[in-house]
Formats: C-alpha cells, structure tokens, sequence
C-alpha cells in the first residue's frame, strides 16, 4: 500500500529535498583523488513541522500511525515546488507544438548520458517556447509489474540543473539530477510537469512528532524519509 502524503496541513516550516549518494573516497599513489559511487542515488526528504492548527495534528499523527515505522510507503515530493518556476498557476490554453491541448505531459522522453557524466533527458510534445528553469522537476510514472495498466503506482523524479526551452517542435533537452537508472524506469515511462513525486520511506529514528498542547495544537516535530526505488 502506498499512501499519499498529507496534502494542506499547516506546520510545515522548512524542508530539505536531496539527492542521497553513497560514495567512497579512491585516492590515487599519484595524488589524484577519485570516487566511486555505490548503489543508485535517491531522493532523501526531511520536513521540520513547528506549531500547526488542530485538525493539522490530527493529520499528521495519521499519518504516522498508518506508515506503521518503515512497514508502509507514501508518495512525496516537494511542496514548494508542485509546479514548473514559471507555470504554477498551470498549463490552461497551452497547445503542444504538434497539436493538441498540453496537460503537463510529454509525449516521450529518453536519456542519454554525456561524456562527461551528466544525464541529458529529451522530450517531446512540448509546447514551442516552454521554458524549463533550473529547480524545476520532471516526474515520470509507470505501472509495477501485475498493476493495472493506468496505474502508475511507481514514481520517481528528476531535477533540471541548467535551464532549457523547447524549440519550435516541441522538443527541449534537459540536464537533470539524479539520472534515471535504466533498469528501473521503463522506456514507456509517463514523463510529467504536474506534481512529480517519488515512492519514500519513512526514517522512524529521525522522525518524531511533538506533544499536543494547548487548544490541540502540535507543538512541531519532523519527517525524515528515503526513497524506495523498485522497477
């Protein structure tokens, strides 16, 4: 079962959403220093809550309840940025360059890895002149293997790190973090500006909620997670 993340509760204060690696140090007899990554990298969360109405608490400790400690998965992005920089109102009356009504959705995406590391992610049916900044998130969903076809019950997310524009044929290129593992995320992945979130798991040893005080008010707390990347 994987849960949505509480969507209006006040309380939330501060939030950090990185990119976790695992690298060791490999220094070379010359002096040359150089790493090797271990594993994939994944999207690491951590929400500092201060004092939040009423109905609020009783959200989040909901919600803490039914993650039942690392047993359960939830959806999480990051709240601060739902929507493209320059689009949050939302993407009414736009027109995909090859026709069409653009609902936030590219018509296909792929990922080529440049010589110097970077991930480069192409897509297309994009709007002509669509401006992607830097900060901004592309979702891609897909459905697990014996899920009902739709249901996209698999996230995971990109961030752009240099700005792009689409061209006159809808198509833009985008250097994003962290790249997409091509054993995991399907070629027929669903590519996304609207709302991208990634499947995570809570952290029960970084995250703890505060008493209850006066008037029912929570009096703060915070929510770590990690992502829980599955093909």
């Amino acid at each position: 079962m994987i849960l949505p993340f509480p969507e209006t509760p006040s309380g939330i204060a501060r939030v950090n959403l990185d990119i976790a690696r695992v690298d060791f140090a490999a220094p070379q007899a010359g002096g040359r220093q150089g790493g090797v990554q271990a594993g994939w990298p994944l999207w690491a969360a951590r929400f500092e809550l201060d004092r939040s109405d009423p109905d609020s608490a009783d959200l989040w400790r909901a919600f803490f309840a039914r993650m039942r400690g690392r047993t359960r998965r939830f959806y999480c992005g990051d709240p601060t940025r739902r929507m493209p920089k320059l689009y949050r109102a939302g993407f009414a009356g736009m027109a995909r360059a090859v026709g069409g009504a653009f609902d936030g959705s590219a018509l296909g995406w792929s990922q080529t890895i440049l010589p110097g590391g970077d991930a480069r992610i192409t897509l297309t049916g994009l709007p002509a002149g669509l401006e992607i900044s830097i900060g901004d998130y592309i979702g891609f969903l897909w459905d697990a293997a014996g899920a009902p076809a739709g249901n996209f019950d698999r996230r995971t997310m990109a961030r752009a790190v240099l700005p792009a524009t689409a061209g006159a044929g809808g198509v833009a290129q985008v250097i994003a973090e962290p790249p997409l593992d091509p054993l995991v995320v399907p070629a027929g992945a669903v590519a996304d500006f609207v709302n991208p979130v990634c499947v995570m798991q809570l952290v029960p040893e970084e995250s703890e909620l505060g008493p209850i005080g006066k008037g029912a008010a929570l009096g703060g707390g915070r929510i770590s997670a990690i992502q829980d990347l599955r093909p």
